[in-house]
């Protein structure tokens, strides 16, 4: 079974029984499914934004989504204990079991959303890929860390996971630090074949305490970390190449010139601490290798 369903299931129904009667056809292309309110609800196939009543023309319920569905999608994903991911929400989503990311939006009230306007539910699948012959040949070589680079939904992630799952074939020692329960989806991993990856994984942890863990404990010769984004994240990774710990981490960016303009990884960039970069194509090819950078 794809792992669409697996995710609409968690919806409260009758939307989970109209969206669930989606063809196994069509299921392993949807990437995304977006709920807006006063809107119908929307699928993400190859990057672009599709109405689902093109796969489901007699869904009714899906065919708009009112307030009072919206925010009972959004109590239900959260198993009506909003509380308990506070933290996660802060950063604009929260994670349910399998490693699927729901986005949110709405009217921020400080301590939290005082109204939900939008839910992304992207739907997660142990999917990997081509691992580019230049960077096996870097990884085997030894001789640096590497950052996975590209636009939001151009598959970091399934490109990172497929590093994690060379280097265990390899025998190497690898911590991830899956912060948001995406890269391995070691909590309550809804069948992601976890089990057969050789790797420590610290999930659910924030990324520069969970780097200090694994170098404090578990001796990694790679630490695997999914997007890097404060000066936190880039201290932890500081301290940790100081003890020769290789790293593989992934960042929002789409062009090498941006990649430069970032602060948080300005020191990290001019101390050479990651020495090449992949820059993935985009959307419509997620985890396929666009550019192999040399980074100064």
């Amino acid at each position: 079974m794809d792992e669409y369903y697996r995710l609409v299931a968690a919806l409260p129904q009758p939307l989970a029984g109209e969206l669930g009667k989606l063809s196994p056809r069509y299921a392993p292309y949807v990437q995304e499914i977006r709920l807006r309110r006063g809107q119908p609800v929307l699928f993400t196939v190859q990057g672009r934004l599709t109405p689902c009543a093109k796969f489901l023309p007699g869904a009714r319920r899906a065919a708009h989504i009112g307030e009072a569905d919206l925010q009972a999608c959004f109590l239900h994903l959260c198993q009506h204990s909003v509380y308990a991911y506070e933290e996660e929400l802060r950063q604009g989503f929260f994670t349910v079991e399998g490693g699927n990311r729901i986005g949110v939006a709405g009217s921020w009230g400080g301590s939290g959303f005082s109204a939900v306007t939008s839910l992304n539910l992207r739907v997660a699948r142990w999917v990997t890929c081509d691992v580019p012959q230049p960077v096996q040949q870097y990884l085997a070589e030894g001789s640096g860390s590497l950052l996975v680079a590209g636009a939001p939904g151009s598959g970091k992630t399934t490109f990172l996971r497929t590093l994690v799952q060379l280097l265990s074939q390899k025998d190497a020692v690898v911590c991830v630090v899956d912060e948001r329960c995406e890269l391995m989806a070691g909590e309550g991993g809804g069948g992601l074949p976890t089990a057969g990856m050789r790797c420590d994984v610290y999930t659910r942890c924030p990324k520069a305490e969970g780097i200090e863990m694994a170098l404090r404990c578990m001796n990694p010769a790679f630490i695997v970390c999914d997007e890097l984004g404060t000066a936190q994240d880039a201290a932890a990774v500081e301290r940790g190449l100081a003890t020769g710990v290789r790293f593989l981490a992934s960042v929002h960016c789409d062009t090498p010139e941006t990649l430069r303009q970032k602060p948080f990884l300005q020191q990290l960039l001019q101390a050479g601490a990651f020495r090449q970069a992949v820059f993935l194509d985009g959307r419509e090819k997620p985890g396929t290798m666009a550019e192999w950078v040399v980074l100064p």
